[in-house]
């Protein structure tokens, strides 16, 4: 009878290396990293010693499912560039570290067959929670989430129908916000260009601009909307397309500030005058915002902000604290008014 044959070793250092070297148990290695003050200081130093020499990774996905705990938190961002992400983040993971957790991130490039994917392969490993961006779902992961039944928390935009927790903010006031405040300079052929046309954030912005313009019984007829990110060139591109259509354009909302940088560019290049010729705001200002020339009136959304506060709402339901009943946030915006306006 032929020898079954061996299975093929992954390389991996194991628990039981480390107990071999340290001329322990491997139960003892277990509680010396597990519950470090159940072993003398001696005995401990030792152990973490071969730990070190070895380069030993104690298994996290193996401890989640004995143990029923697990200190993980999928994350699936739809862009590694843009503002809200990048902004987002670092005070996210910082307030989650501080309580032990760890973030594992996945990319989605705003695509909703990549982000089931990535929820199959995330949700596999048994994370605390999940965290997404935006409202944008497909049927698939609505199913997968729901049917997981883990804490999930959705950011960046209000979402009325969210799966579980929601955190973020009004775009469709964000929009209707800043066309009152230009209509109130006096501006009164305001157009649009925003990014993302798929994206359920840019129709809301571009409801709100609408809502804005008829609140003021002026006609939202002039915008332009792209699939595609923002950029510098579609700010340079929606100024050209949008004067060729009505040359009395006397204002323009953008959706991102690149998008309004483009604006002031193809405005210099023409020796437009800004805000005297064209006025141009942006619906997501950063630090840029108020360096550029002329300093560029903007909505800003406190990010930093966004990303403790999601955190400490995650936490609360991990720990079952009270304050969790609460399911959304509004993280609010502010306009910031400035010369090019």
């Amino acid at each position: 009878m032929a020898e079954p044959r061996k299975r093929r070793g992954t390389g991996r250092v194991t628990l039981a290396d480390v107990a071999k070297l340290a001329g322990v148990g491997s139960m003892t290695v277990s509680r010396a990293l597990r519950t470090p003050d159940q072993v003398s200081d001696k005995l401990r130093d030792k152990i973490q010693q071969v730990v070190d020499e070895l380069g030993y990774i104690p298994n996290k996905a193996a401890g989640a499912l004995a143990s029923g705990q697990s200190y993980s938190i999928a994350v699936i961002l739809p862009s590694l560039a843009e503002k809200a992400c990048t902004s987002f983040i670092p005070s996210f993971q910082q307030v989650l570290n501080q309580a032990g957790y760890q973030l594992v991130l996945g990319y989605s490039n705003y695509s909703m067959e990549q982000e089931e994917d990535l929820l199959s392969t995330l949700l596999a490993s048994s994370p605390a929670a999940v965290v997404l961006f935006g409202s944008e779902r497909s049927v698939k992961s609505k199913n997968i989430l729901e049917n997981a039944k883990l804490p999930v928390l959705e950011v960046a935009e209000l979402n009325p129908l969210a799966i579980d927790m929601n955190i973020g903010v009004d775009h469709y006031e964000a929009g209707k916000a800043m066309t009152r405040h230009l209509i109130g300079q006096g501006y009164k052929n305001i157009g649009f260009v925003g990014a993302h046309g798929e994206q359920a954030i840019l129709r809301k912005q571009l409801r709100g601009w609408q809502a804005g313009m008829i609140e003021g019984y002026l006609t939202p007829d002039h915008f332009l909307t792209t699939h595609e990110s923002p950029s510098i060139n579609l700010g340079c591109e929606g100024v050209a397309k949008l004067l060729l259509r009505q040359r009395d354009l006397d204002a323009l909302i953008c959706s991102h500030e690149e998008i309004a940088m483009g604006a002031l560019f193809e405005c210099q290049r023409r020796v437009l005058p800004v805000p005297k010729g064209l006025a141009v705001a942006c619906l997501d200002g950063s630090q840029f915002s108020e360096q550029c020339y002329p300093r560029l009136t903007a909505i800003h959304i406190d990010y930093p902000k966004m990303g403790e506060e999601a955190a400490r709402k995650l936490l609360n339901t991990l720990d079952d604290n009270n304050e969790s009943n609460i399911k959304q946030l509004n993280i609010g915006f502010t306009l910031q008014e400035r010369a090019s306006s």
